[in-house]
């Protein structure tokens, strides 16, 4: 049995099909389209089925692929990358951006009816695959000159954006348009390289916040790396919808243009069929222009503002969340059960204290100092436990988060708590004499707030308390205590604060819209 020849993709370079087919791309392409002799849309095609038919065996050559699936997965690969780009906007901007780093930039139509074009990777397939074995004589020149004319006329390929023909007596020419809530347009006469951020993906956004006043309600930290893309002149890039937050916020910027905010809610400006072409007039097109002066500018329009200052202004007189060292903190692993024989407290400026059990290893807890009642030869019982249950109303309707710890001796009981939720009686396992105090929790009054390191809005929170164990209405912010009667105890807020706008994945407690650090101490009874 004769030995099977093994493959070369360069003998296809010279068949002629393959030649016919580069012939083709290169005619229609720099002749044939927008010369008016043909239909836009079969020039179009043309392209389309001669390009399929030369990128399989061009890739093949210049990638040197010898074997017979290696070919397959060149058509393949070929194949995937067309139906993506004719598909998915998406994958057509994304394709754009990345041709607009060569020599050749490309424009792309989105269009599912350029599909038919595939079939001509049969035909490659199934012509060009047996010529890739024939024993022609060697020809390395030719087929190095069909390599570089194969390689420019596909990266010179492209597909140019052509106004909608004018209104006639019998029809009307219509605008191209894409799925988005709205689209940015490049007015100007010269291509423009813009950047896109988007919020990241782990940053959730009370939208309410966020839209009252989006440049201080963000700040840069919260924006994904750029996507980048290539607007040609007339040409608009549809802006996408977040399904799942209610708004949306992108921070814009490009050569010769500051970064700009866009911000919007979704409700005002749903998903819909948004035109990619600039000679419309269009409430949902965001211009990008050359202003009086010729600088690039985006607007006017609804959405655009001022891209979050590189720093917050000075916060408001009594509207500063407390430092970042200030919290309710303690040592692990937890001690767990007792009684443990307290041997020495030893206390620090910074309110953290070292509790020295006999027989154990010291445990450290940050607590205010007029927390810590604890003293020598006190028996301790200790315990630490995740708050999974409950409602309570400072969590304003989110799921209870947190843990507390107990500590509790003959004299007090202290429960330190750190979360969503207060530090309450209940937490202890008993039920409170009378019962709970009502809490409410609101933004505090006069004060917008500021971004911690994270990029995330905090805005503190005053508690009001009312009724059982509260002998007239109080107000309470962080750094405040109130003294319950009744013998429920004295309540410490060390932190209260609100989080509407939060990168979840940033520490310490961004989980949460409403984070407490706040301790009970319990006096025992008679």
């Amino acid at each position: 049995m004769p030995m099977e020849r093994p493959y070369a993709a360069r003998r296809a370079l010279l068949h002629p099909l393959w030649l016919g087919s580069l012939a083709l791309l290169a005619l229609n392409d720099h002749v044939l389209k927008g010369a008016g002799i043909l239909p836009g849309a079969l020039t179009g095609k043309l392209s389309d089925f001669a390009g399929l038919v030369v990128a399989p065996a061009l890739l093949a050559a210049l990638l040197r692929l010898e074997s017979r699936r290696s070919l397959f997965l060149a058509h393949l690969a070929t194949g995937a990358v067309f139906a993506a780009i004719k598909l998915f906007p998406a994958a057509a901007r994304a394709f754009e951006a990345l041709t607009a780093l060569t020599p050749f930039p490309w424009q792309i139509t989105v269009d599912p009816t350029d599909l038919v074009a595939l079939s001509a990777l049969a035909l490659a397939w199934r012509v060009l695959l047996p010529a890739m074995q024939r024993p022609l004589p060697e020809r390395p020149l030719a087929q190095r000159t069909a390599v570089v004319f194969g390689s420019l006329a596909c990266a010179a390929t492209s597909e140019p954006v052509e106004p909608p023909p004018p209104c006639g007596p019998d029809f009307c020419g219509v605008t191209p348009t894409e799925a988005g809530a709205l689209s940015l347009g490049n007015t100007t006469e010269g291509e423009r390289l813009v950047r896109l951020r988007p919020l990241k993906d782990s940053v959730q956004v009370d939208c309410e916040t966020l839209l009252a006043d989006p440049e201080s309600a963000l700040s840069r930290e919260l924006f994904a790396p750029a996507e980048t893309w290539l607007l040609q002149p007339g040409r608009g890039l549809p802006l996408q919808n977040n399904d799942t937050a209610g708004c949306v916020a992108y921070l814009v910027d490009a050569d010769g243009l500051s970064p700009t905010l866009l911000a919007w809610s979704s409700q005002a400006f749903p998903t819909q069929l948004v035109s990619t072409a600039t000679n419309s007039d269009d409430r949902l097109m965001i211009p990008l222009s050359l202003d009086s002066n010729g600088k690039l500018s985006l607007g006017p329009h609804q959405v655009v503002f001022k891209a979050p200052a590189l720093e917050d202004p000075p916060v408001a007189p009594g509207c500063a969340a407390p430092k970042e060292t200030v919290g309710i903190e303690w040592s692990t692993p937890v001690p767990i059960g007792g009684p443990w024989i307290v041997e020495s407290v030893i206390s620090s400026p910074d309110d953290c204290h070292a509790i020295v059990l006999q027989n154990k290893s010291t445990m450290y807890v940050c607590v205010p100092g007029a927390a810590m009642p604890f003293k020598v030869g006190d028996s301790l019982m200790i315990d630490e436990q995740e708050i999974l249950g409950g409602s309570y109303p400072e969590m304003d309707g989110e799921a209870p988060e947190g843990r507390t710890l107990i500590l509790s001796s003959s004299t007090h009981t202290v429960v330190a708590t750190r979360g969503n939720v207060l530090a309450r009686y209940e937490l202890t396992g008993t039920d409170a004499p009378l019962g709970e105090p009502t809490v409410e929790s609101d933004l505090a009054e006069g004060c917008a707030g500021a971004h911690d390191e994270c990029g995330s809005l905090l805005v503190p929170l005053e508690l009001s308390l009312l009724g059982d164990h509260v002998p007239s209405i109080t107000f309470l912010r962080a750094g405040k205590s109130i003294d319950l009667v009744d013998g429920y105890g004295t309540l410490h807020l060390v932190r209260a604060e609100a989080m509407p706008i939060r990168d979840t994945e940033c520490p310490p407690y961004a989980r949460s819209s409403r984070h407490y650090e706040s301790v009970l101490v319990i006096p025992a009874g008679p």
